[in-house]
């Protein structure tokens, strides 16, 4: 009697293993890895640390920081649904000072997806109202978010972007003029959104590509940075830079 009850036992325990299976298919998906590879250029040529570039109105300038947050990039799978890859980079461009590095990319693992097709991805430049009243001292010393340098209780919490170097107004030689141009505060967030297609194939490292153009981040076109009027950022969210710097981002990243 009792290897008949056990019995009934087993094969309940397997038909219920079986519905729960068919009701979760993603356990049952192949995975692969996404990286994020994000270029630097200078309208339109590789972004080189403190390199000298052209600008506005016969002046150059060369930068010798450019970097900012991504977080909360995800993949669409449909109009309705989306699949979390990273919660939160620090990316870098102004880290490479010769062609090589820059044309390389500066290159992160943003996790893994199921394998499948994606229609577009997004990711916000900045942090998100959560991740940014954190504080460095609360993340382990690798985290993106760790860094004292990228934190700043004047804006309320961390440097969204931050693009900083020197001037040369009429382009003599002299670069005499520094500036330092800092995005932050919770309203200056932004969400960038791609509908380029993502396939996640199985077996290989995937890559997302982007191409960040700082010359278009200063001046797209109709908005600009006139260095000769203003030098630094302030300290109010409402900054006319810091305003015209986030606006401009948008035209400023394109996919690859």
């Amino acid at each position: 009697m009792q290897a008949k009850y056990l019995y009934i036992f087993i094969i309940c325990t397997l038909l219920l293993t079986s519905c729960v299976d068919d009701e979760n298919p993603v356990s049952n998906l192949d995975f692969a890895f996404v990286e994020l590879v994000v270029n630097g250029t200078y309208d339109g040529v590789p972004f080189v640390k403190n390199r000298s570039y052209p600008y506005n109105n016969g002046s150059t300038i060369r930068v010798s920081d450019f970097n900012f947050f991504v977080s909360g990039l995800s993949a669409n799978v449909n109009a309705d649904e989306t699949f979390a890859l990273d919660e939160v980079e620090f990316i870098n461009p102004g880290l490479f000072e010769g062609d090589e590095a820059a044309e390389s990319g500066f290159v992160v693992s943003v996790g893994r997806a199921p394998v499948g097709e994606y229609r577009g991805f997004s990711f916000g430049i900045g942090l998100t109202s959560e991740f940014n009243k954190t504080t460095p001292d609360e993340y382990g010393q690798n985290h993106p978010l760790a860094n004292v340098d990228r934190f700043d209780t004047n804006l309320n919490g961390y440097k969204f972007l931050t693009i900083a170097g020197e001037v040369d107004l009429n382009s003599d030689g002299n670069f005499d003029s520094p500036f330092n141009f800092v995005v932050g505060f919770d309203q200056n967030y932004r969400v960038i959104s791609s509908t380029a297609t993502l396939d996640v194939l199985p077996e290989v490292t995937n890559t997302i590509g982007l191409e960040v153009d700082l010359r278009k981040i200063l001046d797209n076109g109709i908005r600009s940075i006139d260095f000769s009027e203003q030098l630094n950022t302030t300290n109010n969210p409402s900054d006319e830079i810091m305003l015209l710097l986030n606006s401009n981002m948008q035209t400023a990243i394109s996919v690859k």
